[in-house]
């Protein structure tokens, strides 16, 4: 019944963060459309350049310790220990105002100078925007790893959906009542927007904590099993070495916000032409992106805590099944996403962006995005091994795999941006190269673990997405017979869907059936 519960707690958490994020992220894409327009391909860039450093930030300040919160938590839960549980969420909030706060301070302080290393000087204002910003997101973090620890998703997922919502109005507000005074005080307006934006996600979550802090209650039998100080200890232990595997991606991200817009220039274009094209690979593009790996960053924040807990209760079994999981349903999700996106580039950017940018633009954007198509597979797959490796405290073996990447993605970045005729693009073929490179040590990992057990049916996913490739015919078909855009688009896409859903829906079936009669025939 137990092992029901958990099963029933992750399938309604992933769905809940997925459902949540999914909306998230399609309210953040229409966020995108109207700000672009009052930011301009230019604005957009020095908007994007301000992030690779603002999450750089938060990744030291808040991101490690939010995955140690959930995990520890989870442990603590799985063996009774409530009364450390509660110990372990005071402590860091503690550490996570700490580190917020000195990561702010920098932000503020070295605002005009990171600005002028990055090449656009016009920069330092959204720096100084975006400052406070840090330490809500640390205050944030806290109380979303205690509630994931909890296996309750859906306060991280209505938070997250809130951020979304205050900044698409407020955001846009303010930019566009900036804009008349230039495009940096727009670019400044905006990021107003997402420190409101976090304020009223974390005044949610605080109220959300009163409500639900004294359902567990300490019994005499709880004793508190480590004081502050060895607390502190155990969760920077935990924490340190996630932290570090996660500042790959931010610092990688924060050379490109400096190499690449100098290499653009160094191939002749002019600071607004390089700035423009860094935002279309890095707003326009990646906020498309992000859209599909948002559905399997949900699973990975579901599989952590579950992963954690089979662990603590020394069920080996358990981690095999859940990783297993989590896995498979992150090829089901991921990999239909990365050849649809591939397939209808051109046709995405269209939808979205066809009134705000210029037909050049709209090619540009068109051809990064069937470049960066190709990562999403990748990402969402080292995104789920990540947090399935972390559970069984493998922590080491992501911050290798991601730093082999970067460097990966760094040196490609070097000699392909300098490349003329693939200038941008460079960029977009390096991360796709660092994903795919993490990736492959993860599962090379998982498997030598022997947590990660598959039905090979599952190579026919490979198969039916693929297929994907011929309803652009049919696509082609429909548009030259005069039948609408628009329709034809969305038609198209629910045929997809619904027929690859089916297929799913059969194979798995399929899997289930064979999977009781293996177990009939153990127990003959």
């Amino acid at each position: 019944m137990k092992e029901k519960s958990s099963s029933k707690k992750f399938i309604y958490g992933t769905v809940v963060l997925m459902i949540f994020g999914l909306i998230s992220k399609i309210i953040g894409a229409i966020y995108r459309i109207p700000l672009t327009k009052i930011l301009t391909a230019e604005g957009m860039g020095i908007y994007q350049m301000v992030f690779p450093l603002y999450t750089l930030m938060l990744t030291i300040s808040s991101s490690g310790l939010p995955s140690s919160i959930s995990k520890i938590i989870s442990e603590c839960y799985a063996k009774n220990q409530i009364g450390q549980a509660k110990r372990v969420l005071k402590t860091s909030f503690v550490l996570l105002f700490l580190f917020s706060i000195v990561c702010s301070l920098v932000v503020l302080f070295g605002a005009k100078h990171i600005a002028h290393i990055q090449g656009n000087n016009d920069a330092w204002l959204g720096y100084i925007g975006i400052a406070p910003a840090i330490l809500l997101v640390g205050m944030i973090a806290g109380f979303r790893g205690y509630f994931q620890g909890l296996q309750i998703m859906t306060p991280s997922a209505i938070s997250g959906l809130i951020e979304q919502v205050v900044k698409l109005g407020f955001g846009l507000l303010f930019s566009y009542k900036l804009s008349a005074k230039g495009v940096h005080f727009a670019v400044f307006g905006a990021v107003l927007g997402i420190n409101l934006s976090e304020f009223i996600a974390l005044l949610y979550l605080f109220i959300r904590y009163q409500f639900t802090k004294n359902k567990h209650k300490i019994k005499n039998t709880d004793l508190l099993l480590l004081s502050y100080k060895q607390t502190a200890k155990n969760i920077l232990s935990c924490s340190i070495v996630v932290t570090l595997g996660g500042l790959i991606m931010p610092l990688t991200m924060l050379i490109d916000s400096v190499v690449v817009i100098n290499l653009l220039k160094k191939i002749g274009l002019s600071v607004q032409e390089a700035t423009a094209l860094f935002g279309l690979q890095t707003g326009v593009v990646g906020s498309i992106v992000n859209m599909p790996v948002i559905l399997s960053l949900s699973i990975a924040t579901s599989i952590l805590p579950m992963i954690s807990r089979m662990k603590a209760k020394e069920n080996e079994e358990g981690v095999t099944i859940y990783a297993s999981k989590a896995v498979l349903l992150t090829i089901i999700i991921s990999l239909p996403a990365s050849v649809g996106v591939f397939t209808f580039s051109k046709e995405i950017i269209m939808l979205l962006y066809g009134k705000t940018l210029s037909s050049l633009e709209i090619a540009y954007a068109s051809h990064i995005l069937q470049v960066a198509s190709v990562g999403i597979f990748y990402l969402a797959m080292v995104q789920v091994s990540s947090g399935i490796l972390q559970g069984i405290s493998k922590f080491n073996i992501p911050l290798i795999s991601l730093s082999i990447g970067a460097v990966f993605k760094i040196v490609l970045n070097i000699i392909l941006v300098q490349i003329e005729d693939v200038n941008i693009l460079g960029a977009e073929f390096s991360t796709v190269a660092c994903y795919a490179c993490a990736f492959i040590i993860n599962v090379v990992f998982l498997i030598k673990y022997r947590v990660l057990k598959l039905d090979i049916r599952i190579f026919a996913l490979f198969g039916i997405s693929l297929s994907i490739f011929v309803s652009k015919y049919l696509f082609n078909f429909l548009i030259k017979n005069n039948i609408n855009f628009y329709f034809s688009l969305f038609m198209i896409i629910f045929l997809v869907v619904i027929l690859y859903m089916i297929f799913v829906f059969l194979l798995y079936k399929n899997m289930l059936k064979r999977e009781k009669k293996t177990k009939k025939n153990a127990n003959i």
